[in-house]
């Protein structure tokens, strides 16, 4: 079974309003993480980045950590987890 693609996750970013955030699970060749990619609420202010994301292996446990990886450009990190044969979490 196909994962979710790169078009389909930046897609979904750019529809993300403050605050709002996608979960997906990576695929197990991959170690079967969750990752959350969230619209900074802050990424108007100086400095902050439009797109924050987490990877971990337990998504409730992952948002307490540092972002893994932000950036202003929804293709950098939706790159990343297509890559990685995300599938959406429900």
């Amino acid at each position: 079974m196909a994962g979710v693609s790169k078009e389909e996750i930046i897609q979904k970013m750019e529809e993300l309003k403050d605050g709002a955030r996608l979960s997906l699970q990576l695929s197990p060749t991959f170690g079967a993480g969750a990752v959350i990619i969230e619209l900074n609420p802050f990424h108007n202010e100086k400095g902050q980045k439009r797109y924050l994301m987490w990877w971990g292996k337990d998504a409730v446990k992952v948002r307490a950590t540092d972002p893994f990886m932000a950036s202003d450009k929804a293709k950098k990190i939706a790159s990343w987890v297509a890559d990685r044969l995300p599938h959406w979490l429900a």
